[in-house]
């Protein structure tokens, strides 16, 4: 596998990572810098986390995931844009649900951590049957991942502010179609 294929996969493999923070930020929830960061760098900790145990734990590894790795995470981005998009058009004076599932509670942030980098498992898995040196995967991963959160981030508040409340019900239909791009992939 060359430098180009290790951008690529890595790059690829980041892309669920800009969908969730853009998702997530769209709907005007006031994000500093350091809450950006704490997401980029809890992003990028858990893909460095799963890419690891892909490469080392291997086959048994894949064997115990496979079973249940195409639904949990699915689950989590399903259920999670699915009540953004009810809170969209409730018409309540309730909390949002991008206040109630923003990043700043731990148990949310860890939730998509893993849900968007379950894949990040699997590619480790191969990296290992495929023999690659791991190091610079892990680095361009923990580069684009990164990246991808605070690109999300910009984006999607962005278009929160431009467009009000009806972007948080846009972040929960991008969250439900990867929630089902990543089930049917499974």
């Amino acid at each position: 596998m060359d430098i180009l294929d290790i951008i690529l996969l890595t790059l690829s493999l980041s892309i669920d990572n800009f969908a969730v923070s853009a998702a997530s930020s769209c709907c005007g929830v006031k994000t500093g810098v350091k809450q950006i960061l704490k997401v980029a760098l809890s992003f990028s900790f858990t893909g460095l986390i799963f890419l690891s145990a892909g490469y080392y734990g291997g086959g048994k590894l894949l064997k115990f995931i496979s079973s249940w790795d195409h639904i949990i995470g699915p689950l989590i981005l399903f259920y999670l844009g699915a009540k953004m998009i009810k809170a969209a058009f409730s018409g309540k004076e309730e909390k949002s649900v991008c206040h109630r599932f923003d990043m700043n509670g731990l148990k949310v942030l860890l939730a998509l951590a893993v849900a968007t980098n379950i894949d990040v498992l699997a590619a480790g898995v191969s990296m290992a049957a495929l023999e690659v040196k791991i190091f610079a995967v892990a680095v361009f991963l923990f580069l684009f991942v990164s990246s991808a959160v605070v690109l999300g981030f910009a984006l999607g508040s962005k278009m929160g502010a431009r467009f009000g409340d009806k972007m948080e019900a846009v972040g929960g239909a991008v969250l439900i179609l990867l929630s089902l791009k990543i089930f049917l992939e499974g």
